[in-house]
């Protein structure tokens, strides 16, 4: 098989592994960008009124000593339980800030990805790479804590936690330890990888998630490649969990005519279907790849553009995420993410448990991508 520049087989698969962790509290989600409060006759609620003649009842008469927090904190649980959806749930302060910095235009750090504490890449222009970091590197010690043996996660969040703007790295690098104090700076949340494939004018776009700027991100890749003579593109979302609505709609819309629809909503009292308004649009081949955990906003925007656009899918049948989030803040600084509605495909097909089965099922083996030759070959015929 013909590699990608820059890329190659096992450049993908670290891609795609980096992808998978960072996003991993994200999995199956479609969120809306806004946080919506309607919280209405409440007063009037016959059966509030009985729940807290209930509570009342309880705390003034129950024999024992009552755990009033836990109480409630069970209350709460069964209530999201009953409804019997996996996607409404209670998030910890902590769990919804995670989710909304993995999915924000920036974030203020040094500028490296790591999988457990192995750099795997330094972006350009940042503190990481102006010091000299390079990918390969060992993270010994963050701020003289030594995380060694610390997965990806934990030491992110060691660096964002850390309200001093100086980060202090020990790194191992073939067997030498060298020390790093970088300064932490607002960078841009890159979202995608892209690239001309060697000897081809066949595009490469890996999408790693539905952020705040994906748009802007993957026009600006467009672009780029269309001047460097690109003629078809693959569109990459295996692994892609999602993030947030809007930007499904407005990455499909760079691709699709105007007037051709994007996606429909259902709720509990309407339903609107979503159509392009912009004048961007594309005519070159697209193949989209896609696999068992592409769910939720990158199933959307494959979905969009196998039936608006006529785009070819590779892989193998996505997650099957057909319903969108919002979420409500509570006082305490916790949330409660909810479903609001589902989802329908341009042609009025809900993919929820389902998934979408490609036009071209391939299962890749442990040592070659499959689904990316299978997706060169079809561009080249």
């Amino acid at each position: 098989m013909k590699k990608t520049k820059g890329f190659g087989l096992v450049g993908i698969i670290v891609i795609m592994v980096i992808t998978a962790i960072i996003s991993g509290i994200t999995t199956g989600v479609i969120m809306l960008n806004n946080r919506e409060a309607n919280i209405s006759g409440i007063s009037s609620d016959k059966e509030l009124q009985e729940f807290i003649e209930v509570y009342d009842t309880l705390l003034s008469k129950y024999y024992n000593d009552i755990d009033k927090e836990g109480m409630l904190n069970a209350a709460e649980e069964g209530m999201l339980n009953f409804l019997g959806d996996k996607y409404t749930t209670y998030l910890e302060d902590t769990e919804y800030q995670e989710i909304i910095d993995d999915l924000s235009a920036t974030y203020n750090g040094i500028g490296v990805e790591i999988t457990n504490n192995l750099v795997v890449n330094v972006t350009n222009d940042s503190p990481a790479e102006k010091a000299g970091i390079l990918s390969g590197d060992l993270i010994m010690k963050v701020n003289g804590t030594d995380v060694s043996n610390w997965d990806s996660s934990s030491i992110s969040s060691l660096i964002k936690k850390d309200t001093s703007d100086k980060v202090a790295l020990d790194i191992n690098r073939d067997g030498n330890t060298l020390s790093f104090n970088l300064e932490k700076k607002d960078l841009v949340n890159k979202s995608i990888n892209y690239q001309i494939i060697d000897g081809t004018t066949i595009g490469y776009l890996l999408v790693q998630k539905f952020s705040e700027n994906l748009s802007n991100q993957v026009k600006t890749a467009l672009d780029e490649m269309e001047k460097n003579g690109m003629t078809s593109l693959i569109i990459d979302v295996r692994e892609n969990v999602g993030g947030y609505l809007t930007a499904a709609e407005e990455t499909a819309s760079l691709f699709l005519e105007d007037g051709k629809k994007i996606y429909s909503l259902e709720t509990s009292n309407s339903n609107y279907t979503y159509k392009d308004k912009t004048k961007d649009k594309k005519s070159y081949p697209i193949v989209v790849l896609i696999n068992n955990n592409t769910a939720s906003a990158s199933e959307i925007l494959a979905a969009a553009l196998k039936e608006s656009y006529g785009a070819t899918l590779v892989g193998v049948k996505s997650y099957g995420k057909g319903k969108v989030q919002q979420v409500v803040p509570l006082e305490n600084g916790d949330s409660v993410k909810y479903t609001s509605a589902k989802w329908l495909t341009p042609n009025g097909v809900c993919i929820d448990g389902i998934g979408i089965t490609p036009d071209y099922i391939i299962t890749n083996s442990e040592t070659e991508d499959l689904q990316l030759s299978k997706a060169i070959e079809l561009l080249q015929q």
